[in-house]
């Protein structure tokens, strides 16, 4: 079965290489958590976020400008690791010592084919988000259960789309040529391999969610398994990436 073995296959990947996946995300994972305690204790929304009060930021802040910031900054030094780990796992680039190599030029190229994946994505789910809106009027009397059944088949078609248009992430981690046509071609023989897929994955976030909610009377603790889960999620959602490039693009097995 193709999608289970891409997933496992990726699994595997991330277990076997465990001490190189620290080297490479460690660092880069602790600098984003320090980004974001800074901003946190300048701007004194530390102590609200003690109390356990979570509020929307007021629009005369002036915080929305610096946090905006942050997390940019945050989301290129998670690049810098994942274009480490791409390199790794496809070039061998062995991560020397606990500080992974910086490749800036293939940072800012995989930030831009993030930004160009998003434009395209939501491009695409206008017309879906409308029939879903239609859908969710008509059901709207008929209880969550059947709203949860057009979510579901949403979700997986979304993280289709997502499959099939990310290889062009590692291909900008190696400074290969590769635009959304040729990602999309790349992956157009493999309609069932990345549904199947992609229904493993959102199995995956709804078994992450359930486990996180059934922790709910512990606030602490399910935050911190909560944190511990998506991180656990992305490392995946990284490995399956380098999984697809390495399959559909190279033609290495699985």
């Amino acid at each position: 079965m193709k999608p289970w073995a891409l997933f496992s296959h990726s699994v595997g990947m991330l277990v076997r290489n465990f001490g190189d996946m620290l080297r490479v995300f460690l660092v880069p994972t602790l600098l984003i958590v320090a980004l974001f305690a800074t901003f946190l204790r300048m701007t004194g929304l530390w102590e609200i976020l003690q109390w356990g009060a979570v509020t929307q930021l007021p629009e005369n802040s002036g915080l929305s400008g610096p946090l905006f910031l942050v997390i940019v900054l945050s989301l290129l030094v998670g690049m810098w690791s994942v274009v480490a780990w791409h390199r790794f796992v496809l070039l061998e680039e062995t991560p020397q010592g606990w500080l992974p190599r910086l490749e800036g030029s293939r940072v800012m190229a995989y930030f831009g084919r993030s930004v160009q994946i998003a434009l395209v994505l939501i491009c695409l789910m206008i017309p879906v988000l409308l029939v879903v809106l239609l859908l969710t009027t008509m059901l709207s009397g008929a209880g969550p259960a059947a709203l949860q059944l057009i979510n579901l088949p949403i979700a997986i078609f979304i993280t289709y789309l997502v499959l099939r248009l990310s290889v062009i992430l590692p291909a900008a981690a190696l400074g290969a040529d590769m635009g959304l046509r040729a990602a999309w071609n790349y992956t157009g023989n493999a309609f069932g391999d990345l549904l199947g897929l992609a229904a493993i994955m959102v199995a995956a976030q709804y078994a992450a969610q359930f486990i996180a909610e059934s922790l709910a009377a512990s606030p602490t603790l399910a935050a911190g398994v909560s944190i511990l889960v998506s991180a656990a999620l992305a490392l995946l959602n990284i490995s399956l990436l380098t999984t697809l490039y390495g399959h559909y693009v190279e033609g290495r097995p699985v």
